[in-house]
């Protein structure tokens, strides 16, 4: 199964976050499902000002059962951009005896929520299987093949850490001098040929990983838009393609919507990945 969005966005922002400033490409969508107590990927950022000048707080999922392993999600009670203090229930999680309220620890800004459940997955032979971590492949073309080299924990990473991760394993990669633990596993691959001039296409799964994004060239396209008066006229927009695609025993239709809708928003508001 395949999903396309096309995204309007900043084209200077888009071309540092994924890489079309040369031979490198880089994903920052971010995925995580049931999340291990105390050691997985964190549930969301919290920021000490509204510019979010600061580095983010890392909450991991508690323990909140003797028994409990993995948690998961049912619903946010607060929304990006609102103040939560000290004691406000952020979200309802589900254990495996009941469904239970976390509740903040400390002040802050809920600035960006980062969980989508079942996309970081892989298929064992018998079933999906949850990721613990956020693993992504990046592809990478070479003088003897494609090779993945794989920005790991990528969740608990920032922009300019992720792009300079990329710089350092692309050239690793075609230097051929990556070590098999830089390329093998992974939970999530990303392919750019837009740095090659094509508008969209649609990449093939890497096993036993449940997605991979496509991701397109940037494009000119004139878009009706109005000026300050209020009257009509067309301005120019950049436009990229970027298409998912999934294993359906894992990653259905409405999933697959959900994360692009998801990934779409965070690139077309920015703020939202400072």
């Amino acid at each position: 199964m395949a999903a396309s969005w096309r995204l309007g966005c900043d084209p200077s922002l888009l071309r540092y976050l994924l890489g079309f400033g040369g031979r490198r490409s880089l994903g920052l969508a971010r995925a995580t499902g049931g999340c291990s107590v105390g050691g997985g990927p964190s549930l969301r950022w919290l920021h000490r000002t509204q510019w979010l000048p600061v580095d983010p707080i890392k909450i991991l999922m508690p323990s909140l059962s003797p028994t409990m392993e993995v948690g998961n999600i049912v619903k946010w009670l607060k929304k990006e951009g609102e103040t939560v203090s000290a004691g406000d229930a952020l979200c309802e999680i589900e254990t495996d005896k009941a469904v239970v309220t976390l509740d903040a620890s400390d002040d802050g800004i809920l600035a960006k929520i980062v969980q989508m459940p079942g996309v970081n997955v892989s298929w064992d032979g018998e079933g999906p299987k949850q990721m613990s971590s956020i693993d992504i492949s990046v592809a990478v073309a070479t003088d003897k093949g494609l090779i993945t080299p794989i920005i790991k924990d990528a969740a608990a990473k920032g922009i300019q850490e992720i792009a300079d991760s990329v710089k350092a394993l692309s050239k690793k990669a075609r230097d051929g001098k990556l070590l098999p633990e830089e390329y093998q596993g992974g939970s999530f691959s990303i392919s750019n040929l837009g740095m090659f001039g094509i508008d969209e296409f649609t990449a093939v799964i890497n096993p036993p990983q449940a997605c991979i994004l496509a991701v397109g060239r940037f494009r000119p396209v004139l878009k009706l838009a109005e000026d300050e008066e209020g009257n009509p006229r067309l301005q120019q927009h950049q436009l990229i393609t970027v298409t998912m695609s999934s294993d359906s025993r894992m990653v259905d239709d409405e999933l697959a919507t959900r994360f692009l809708e998801s990934f779409k928003a965070n690139l077309e508001n920015p703020i939202r990945l400072a």
